[in-house]
């Protein structure tokens, strides 16, 4: 019986190492490369979707990264007041979403 007890606390342990060994592996998405450009540079649809935010203050630096498929993703500054967030906008257009820094 006591042997049973020792083979299920060494089986336990070793469970729980090899689970803790796996989750602090890294993440094979962030491999993504930024680039950086200016608001100028931009493409026209996504500079015609900057027209909501007339009202804040756009910063003139943009970065932008390249999905899998090939898409671009930028991301722009926007300030109202002591509030800043940053804008996601697809290549399209489209705002994808909006990043407060608060994670």
């Amino acid at each position: 019986m006591k042997k049973l007890h020792i083979l299920l606390l060494v089986l336990s342990i070793s469970f729980f190492a090899v689970q803790n060994s796996y989750a602090q592996s890294a993440s094979k998405n962030n491999n993504k490369v930024v680039y950086k450009t200016t608001k100028t540079e931009t493409p026209k649809k996504v500079k015609e979707s900057l027209i909501e935010y007339s009202g804040y203050k756009i910063s003139n630096e943009v970065t932008y990264t390249k999905n899998s498929q090939g898409n671009s993703v930028y991301k722009f500054k926007v300030q109202k007041g002591h509030w800043s967030h940053f804008l996601l906008i697809d290549e399209s257009g489209k705002i994808i979403g909006i990043e407060t820094g608060e994670h």
